[in-house]
């Protein structure tokens, strides 16, 4: 229902999109000879078709044929494995490194939320539990690193996590990459360290609830919703009319209690006063240099240097491994779909071959 949201900051322009020089025109087909192997743009030919292109593009007809067994081979074969690992579940670990004592790494990309899944781009506190306990069960594991990159989320999701990382028996520490605000701020301020960029955004600790009103919009189209509803409040926040006075004191109270929640779980994590976190618990998001200053992170540094201070946190001399629990069907669709772009490409370029051989305008 409410959800934490995350302030932009400034940025500068990106840069401006050119459009090509006006002299910039196709070169006639005589200009334009074939070097090496190249293919040029053909919109059309005139010269005869030899045996031996013929017999190139049945080639090229014999290629797409066997891509397209080949595809369905392997989706006769994955399909199959798949059901069988959503049915059995699980994930398996992916070792890196020289070493015998290992960092697990858990990555929170994107949204925060109660339902979802990382295909989707959600973060479920389901989710990174599964990944947490496999990383506290796993002897091999003497810390644990956050790579976090995430706006935030709704504030339960949010605040379930943020427990699941202060009760962790092992060292938990936190690399934000390009942003790591709000919801996925609280969970961070739950480590026992924090990593940020300089550019990095950090903190928006704060909490917005946004309703829509479409009601100007229906009355324009002549559009009417007659609600009939059993409890005085049971159609608060409908986007078909204007919240009522009473109806938006009530919403505002469940905001301000998820807020003072937010900075009560803040200042615990990071050993600050509320009065100190109240003064930063302006929804506003710093960069990392800032972030800094403010006392919201520990160290600037890289993705790097964090993993390397997880392991002294874990007591790790020397070398070490990295472990990460991959999704089965993440690590298995993601080489497919890879090779299913490549042969889409080789068929895509045997296509225009064929095509400029035989004259075929593209």
């Amino acid at each position: 229902m409410v959800d934490q949201g995350t302030s932009p900051q400034p940025s500068e322009p990106s840069g401006a999109s050119y459009p090509p020089a006006a002299d910039a025109v196709a070169p006639a087909q005589s200009q334009v000879p074939p070097v090496g192997n190249a293919v040029p743009p053909v919109y059309g030919s005139t010269a005869p078709v030899r045996l031996e292109d013929r017999r190139r593009g049945r080639r090229g007809w014999w290629i797409a044929i066997a891509i397209v067994l080949l595809l369905l081979l392997a989706c006769g074969c994955v399909v199959p494995t798949v059901l069988l690992m959503r049915a059995g579940g699980g994930s398996k670990a992916r070792l890196s490194g020289f070493g015998s004592d290992a960092v697990a790494v858990i990555h929170v990309d994107g949204a925060i939320a109660g339902t979802g899944d990382t295909y989707s781009g959600y973060i479920t506190p389901e989710y990174f539990l599964d990944q947490l306990q496999q990383a506290e069960d796993d002897s091999r594991v003497k810390a644990i690193l956050l790579r976090v990159d995430s706006p935030g989320g709704t504030v339960a999701a949010s605040e379930e996590i943020a427990e699941y990382v202060r009760t962790c028996p092992k060292p938990v520490v936190v690399s934000i990459g390009d942003v790591g605000a709000s919801g996925a701020y609280m969970m961070s301020s739950q480590a026992d360290e924090i990593w940020a960029m300089p550019g990095s955004t950090v903190g928006s600790i704060g909490v917005i609830s946004e309703i829509p009103n479409v009601s100007g919009l229906l009355d324009k189209v002549g559009v009417q919703f007659q609600v009939i509803t059993a409890g005085k409040y049971k159609d608060a926040g409908s986007p078909y009319r204007k919240l009522s006075d009473e109806e938006r004191a009530l919403i505002k109270g469940e905001v301000d209690e998820a807020y003072e929640q937010f900075i009560a779980i803040v200042a615990k994590g990071r050993e600050m006063s509320k009065a100190d976190v109240t003064e930063l618990a302006t929804g506003w998001a710093w960069s990392g240099d800032k972030a800094l200053k403010l006392g919201l992170v520990d160290k600037i540094g890289t993705y790097q240097q964090a993993l390397d201070a997880a392991a002294d946190r874990g007591g790790i001399k020397g070398d070490y491994d990295t472990v990460t629990y991959e999704d089965e069907f993440s690590s298995l669709l993601s080489p497919l779909m890879g090779l299913v772009d490549r042969l889409g490409g080789i068929g895509d370029a045997t296509s225009r071959t064929s095509a400029v051989r035989n004259g075929v305008p593209r």
